[in-house]
């Protein structure tokens, strides 16, 4: 296997982005561009492409992502082991001949699962395993009702806020006063949580058509209670940036109704799946974060991250 370096039209035209996700696709990466020294648009092959890579270029270390929740491998047709870790070793050879180690967080199993075994399978062999993220996410297609999916306290929390009169709605994307009307909620939100917000609204409106994005409101007497930013990460996955409730509500239990609203506005829209991200940081998890998830009924996977070169 080779590794050939080729520009983002031509990544784009090799590796389209249902050929992972859009964290990976080169119309994602160009955007963010302005985040890294310098990005690598890698075509891994034998003469015809087998499995692609974008690097960008940080502190010394080439990044996948570089700016976004995963990167890894996009595939040109399913490929097997011997090709994953023929990739594998190219990369590290790719690295050491620029001296650069090379770090990979890989998406949860749910994205690709045979691919990610194939990429767990090579990586925790020829590189080395940092931490592992946990990941949660909701199955839109289990039958299963709702609230018997809830844990108990959390059916409780859900049926008072049923009783406090929020409603739900989908803002336009398109209409900036309702992308920023969201975006206050969130602030507010991470701000009294004492949370980072790493994206500005500008950064978020540029995102929206490359990303799918999709916002989300919950009110209460025409206040504006709980907002979501969701990105359509492929076809079927829908990922939740963000989402959170301002305070003074909390007695009213708004997340859990909100929470139940964007599940089911999310299958709607034709998702099977919705990835509600991770509850720990550098494989240090958030304890009430997880429990959380887990009592509305979300499922847990491993998120890893790897290092190649060291």
């Amino acid at each position: 296997m080779r590794i050939e370096r080729i520009d983002a039209e031509c990544f784009g035209e090799l590796f389209p982005k249902d050929s992972a996700h859009i964290y990976n696709s080169a119309g994602f990466c160009t955007l963010n561009s302005r985040k890294c020294d310098d990005l690598h648009y890698l075509s891994i092959g034998d003469g015809k492409p087998h499995l692609g890579i974008v690097l960008g270029e940080r502190d010394g270390r080439l990044l996948s992502p570089f700016s976004a929740p995963f990167g890894g491998f996009s595939e040109h047709g399913v490929q097997g082991i011997d090709a994953v870790e023929a990739a594998v070793d190219a990369l590290e050879l790719y690295g050491a001949e620029l001296g650069k180690e090379i770090e990979i967080t890989l998406p949860p199993a749910f994205y690709n699962e045979n691919l990610y075994a194939k990429s767990v399978s090579a990586l925790m062999r020829k590189g080395e395993l940092m931490w592992s993220d946990l990941n949660y996410h909701y199955d839109l297609t289990d039958s299963t009702p709702a609230e018997l999916r809830m844990a108990r306290n959390a059916r409780k929390n859900y049926r008072t806020a049923m009783r406090a009169g929020f409603e739900t709605q989908l803002l336009d994307p398109a209409i900036e006063t309702d992308v920023a009307r969201a975006y206050a909620v969130i602030a507010a939100n991470r701000k009294a949580k004492g949370y980072a917000l790493r994206m500005s609204l500008q950064e978020v409106m540029e995102t929206i058509a490359v990303a799918g994005t999709e916002f989300m409101v919950m009110t209460l007497d025409g206040n504006d209670v709980a907002a979501a930013q969701l990105n359509r990460v492929t076809d079927k996955v829908i990922q939740v940036v963000y989402w959170g409730d301002v305070p003074g509500y909390s007695h009213l239990r708004p997340m859990n109704r909100f929470t139940h609203d964007v599940f089911e506005t999310c299958r709607q829209m034709g998702a099977t799946i919705v990835d509600v991200g991770p509850s720990s940081e550098q494989g240090v998890p958030s304890a009430g974060l997880c429990s959380f998830k887990e009592s509305i009924g979300c499922s847990v996977s491993l998120k890893p991250h790897f290092r190649l070169g060291r």
